[in-house]
């Protein structure tokens, strides 16, 4: 790993389901300490009035009770987030555990665990720590309604309309983090490219294969103006790489004042460089929008196969793709170039036609013979057109061609725009004739 920047700690945050299960356990013994302390200022039978013998079979009862509990409550998340990964996509296992109300009931399951443990080994032949009892007893309480709200929180992220909704969302809140957040920076005039054809160093991946992560373009922009260079990132979010693919290349401003460059294999800017290109085995919903694009369509290509067989679920699929649409057709995408003083980065990005077709093209591949597939992507061409701008309709007007091609063996009817896939469309001599309204009306007065 090559530093600690800020993203790669947010990324390590993301990943680490360990972190608050762990607290918990510390804070579970810095608690039992607290109340021990506390427990020998107690008088005798001021609060539950146990027994020694009493308060061991409690704490003991509690302590052995939870560790079962913990183990059986666990397998069911286990055999849940096994059940959610097949149903929608195997890369939907990432949503489920990144969910933090698991964690911190887990936490508070073993913080109950461990207090009550602790507490036991403080129980005398003649001293019985009441305070300790009490706490369990409450902490008991606490991990049950814990519990309770872990059902509701499982069972609410497996359901196929918030998990495509949770996907939706996400996509469209780093489509506008990630896109738009440099946009002011991106107005700075291009250098003479003749200036820059001189690539003065290639800085390549020396890790193990993984995918494209994220790119750090505030930290590349900090080297590039201290050392007067234009850094173009080859590397765009979300692709492959092995050892030895381009990650970035760097090249003279043009001024004539490069600063001095270590360029060897084991250079400081070399590694500083490289680090800015975070590569990991596993792509980030939270920075890569693309990715969040990319499971909503493989949720609705799972549920449009042969053996699944449903395409409702696509069609609410496609309710939340034409919201990501939405969303990208009004930011600046493709390439960008930042500028800071000399210094100058390029990034690779996603342009609209890669959007439109990762949305739409296998959707419509696998869906062509399915009428409420069909009917639902006109609905989505009808309504997303008029809020694209005119230099992005191109796209739009080839896949609409595309898919008038592709469904045009299966009658008319494939063809009518219907939110719905099949139950919503209005038939446009009906809806726009005069009177339609009051014809529908009954005759006599509404009782």
């Amino acid at each position: 790993m090559h530093g600690w920047s800020a993203l790669r700690l947010r990324l390590w945050w993301e990943r680490a389901f360990w972190v608050l299960p762990t607290l918990g356990v510390l804070l579970g013994l810095a608690f039992e300490i607290t109340v021990h302390i506390v427990d020998l200022e107690v008088p005798p039978d001021a609060l539950v009035g146990v027994t020694a013998s009493a308060a061991t079979q409690v704490l003991a009862a509690i302590g052995g009770g939870m560790v079962t509990f913990t183990g059986l409550v666990f397998s069911f998340v286990v055999l849940v987030l096994q059940f959610g990964s097949s149903q929608y996509s195997p890369r939907t296992v990432a949503y489920f555990l990144r969910a933090r109300s698991t964690q911190v009931i887990l936490a508070t399951f073993l913080f109950t665990i461990t207090f009550t443990f602790l507490s036991l080994l403080n129980v005398g032949r003649d001293h019985a720590p009441e305070l300790a009892v009490l706490c369990a007893v409450v902490l008991l309480v606490v991990s049950l309604v814990a519990f309770i709200a872990l059902l509701h929180s499982v069972g609410r992220r497996i359901r196929v309309d918030a998990v495509l909704s949770a996907l939706g969302r996400q996509a469209c809140a780093q489509f506008e983090r990630r896109m738009d957040g440099t946009a002011h920076l991106s107005t700075a005039p291009e250098a003479d490219p003749a200036a820059e054809r001189e690539i003065v160093m290639t800085v390549r991946h020396t890790g193990r294969t993984g995918q494209v992560v994220a790119v750090d373009g505030a930290r590349l922009l900090r080297i590039a103006r201290r050392h007067r260079l234009t850094l173009t990132v080859r590397a765009r979010v979300g692709d492959g790489v092995t050892r030895g693919s381009v990650l970035l290349e760097c090249s003279p401003t043009g001024d004539g004042a490069t600063a001095p460059l270590d360029a060897g294999p084991t250079g400081a800017l070399l590694r500083r460089l490289a680090g800015c290109v975070v590569v990991d085995v596993e792509r980030s919903l939270p920075l890569d929008p693309m990715y969040s694009l990319r499971l909503l369509v493989d949720v609705a290509m799972r549920a449009l196969s042969p053996g699944i067989n449903d395409p409702t679920t696509a069609v609410r699929a496609l309710d939340e793709i034409e919201q990501v649409l939405r969303t990208a057709a009004a930011l600046p995408l493709g390439t960008r170039s930042l500028a800071d003083g000399p210094g100058r980065v390029r990034l690779s990005g996603p342009d609209w036609s890669d959007v439109v077709e990762l949305a739409l093209l296998e959707v419509l591949t696998v869906g062509a013979g399915q009428p409420q597939i069909t009917r639902r992507l006109v609905a989505l061409l009808d309504d997303v057109a008029p809020d694209v701008p005119p230099d992005r309709t191109a796209a739009l007007t080839a896949f609409r061609a595309r898919l008038h091609e592709a469904a045009a063996d299966r009658g008319e009817t494939a063809l009518v725009p219907d939110r719905q896939g099949l139950g919503g469309a209005r038939h446009p001599a009906v809806a726009d004739a005069p009177g339609a309204a009051t014809a529908a009306q009954p005759d006599g007065p509404v009782p």
